[in-house]
Parts: C-alpha cells; structure tokens; sequence
C-alpha cells in the first residue's frame, strides 16, 4: 500500500474476493473449501485497509473519528443486509447459487473501484503532517505500538472466541434458529445505530483513550451478566435483547473507532500502508457466526 495506489490494492482486492468466492461453488471437498475461503478473506483484508488508508489520508484530525465511524456504520449495515438477505435467500435457494451471487457483486464493486475512486499514495499528502498541529508526525517508541497491537490482539481473539459460541449456546441452551437470528440481528442493528453516534460519545467521555476505556468496561460488564443470568431460554432472550445489543452494539462500536484512530494518529508518516494491515489483522472484524437455516 506505501508503494502502490490505493486504487489498484482495492480493485484487486474485490477482484480476488470474487474469485474465491465463486471457487467455493465448485470446490469438491473440504480442504478445498477451506483453502478457497480462506484466500477469499485475505483479499477481503485487503480492501480494509485499502479503505481505511484511503480514509487516513483524506480526512483531518478534527474529523477522522466522524470518517472512521461513518466508513463501519457502511460496513455494518452491508453485514446486516447480507446476513438478513443470505438467510431469506437459504429458503428457497441452494447454497451454490447464493455463493454466485455472493461472487458476482465483488467483481461489479471492483469495476466500480477502478472507475470512481481516485488514486492516493504516500506522495499525495502526508496524512501526519495533517492530522498533527505544525506539520510534525508524531514520535512513538517501538514498544507503544506493540504493546498496542498486543492489546487489540488479545481483546479481538476473545471477542471473536465469543461471537463464535454465543449463537451456539443460545441454541443449546433451547432457543430456536428464528430467536438466534433476531438476537444477532438486534445486536447488529444497535452496532449500526452506535456507529451513527460514536463521535458524540468519545466527545462526551473526553477523547478516544478514555472512551476505549469505558467501552470495554461496558462490554465486560454486560457478558460478564449474560454468562452470569442466562441460565434458562426467557433469560436468554431477556439478556439477548438487552446486554448484548449493549455490548456489541454501543460498547464494540464505541471502542472500535477510538482505538483504531489512536493507532491511526501513531502511525509514522509514509507508513500508513504497513501499519493499516497490521491494525486489520489484529482488529479482525466483528464476525457474527449464525447458525440458520429455514426457521424452526
């Protein structure tokens, strides 16, 4: 990304998105399948931090908590859109077809990419030089960038060791598909509405440090009660309705655009590519693991 266009990074992202995709329509067995997706989500990361970079560099400090939160209010609401409209289309379609249409849409983002978006390299404009007062970037130690990305690490492994079982537990613990998909499209829909009002909230707790902080006091909290209370399917529900919107929704939202923008404001000036796609591998999206086929 700091030697080529973003441009180019972000076509040929979609591009091998598409591609994959449609290989795991044909694939024959299991190794294949997961060798397919998983080359499909390495050209996905590509396009985050493509889409992030191109962020980084066009937006100032006084607005890139605004940028950041309405570029994963987009995200979010596309993952709401897709999750919604995979599990309508899984009743009356096969899984082959939905992975064609899965693999059809990346293509068209990628002709799309190459005509509209401009392309922007490190030679345009130092995007520290800007977000900084007096055109200085800021010096950071070695240590404090990786003892951040250690901390992103750890908090994202177990938020996504979390996403992963909840939807599991809640069907073991007796709830049904149909009430697994509207606790998890609750939760998202509290996620896109927390994205809407993230700015206003890191201005009212007093900087991103402070509101990292506080969000994740928050998530704690809130799983911490839901492991603690759901001991039956209407508590269950109950806490499924209430803390987990509360945690996933205005708690991760919250502490993901703070903590990304502090690394952002700490990455050295020409290096914004590398230190993108260190923050998207630790600060894997959110991944919402729904068990669903046709309601029961």
């Amino acid at each position: 990304m700091d030697r080529y266009g973003s441009k180019e990074v972000l076509a040929l992202g979609f591009l091998g998105t598409a591609i994959f995709i449609l290989a795991l329509s044909y694939a024959p067995n299991v190794p294949q399948i997961a060798l397919y997706y998983a080359a499909s989500s390495l050209f996905s990361s590509a396009v985050g931090v493509s889409t992030s970079f191109i962020l980084v560099k066009s937006s100032s400090k006084l607005r890139l908590n605004e940028s950041y939160s309405m570029l994963n209010f987009i995200n979010s609401l596309g993952y709401l859109v897709g999750d919604v409209s995979a599990a309508v289309l899984s009743g009356f379609m096969d899984v082959k077809s939905i992975l064609l249409i899965m693999g059809l849409l990346p293509m068209v983002s990628s002709v799309w990419s190459l005509v509209s978006v401009p392309r922007i390299t490190n030679g345009n404009r130092k995007a520290m030089e800007r977000l900084l007062p007096g055109g200085r970037g800021l010096k950071v130690s070695p240590g404090e960038l990786v003892t951040l990305y250690l901390a992103l690490i750890i908090f994202y492994v177990s938020s996504g060791i979390f996403n992963t079982l909840y939807p599991y537990g809640l069907r073991v613990g007796g709830l049904s598909r149909t009430w697994v998909m509207t606790i998890i499209s609750v939760g998202m829909g509290i996620q896109i509405v927390g994205f809407m009002i993230t700015p206003r909230m890191i201005k009212v707790l007093g900087g991103n440090s402070r509101a990292s902080s506080r969000a994740l006091l928050l998530r704690g909290l809130s799983y911490f009660l839901i492991g603690l209370t759901s001991s039956t399917p209407e508590t269950m529900i109950i806490t499924g309705l209430t803390l987990y919107p509360l945690a996933a929704g205005i708690a991760f939202s919250t502490f993901y655009t703070a903590s990304s923008v502090i690394v952002f404001e700490r990455l050295s000036s020409g290096e914004e590519g590398r230190g993108l796609g260190a923050i998207t591998s630790s600060l894997a999206r959110h991944t919402w693991r729904v068990p669903w086929h046709p309601a029961t």
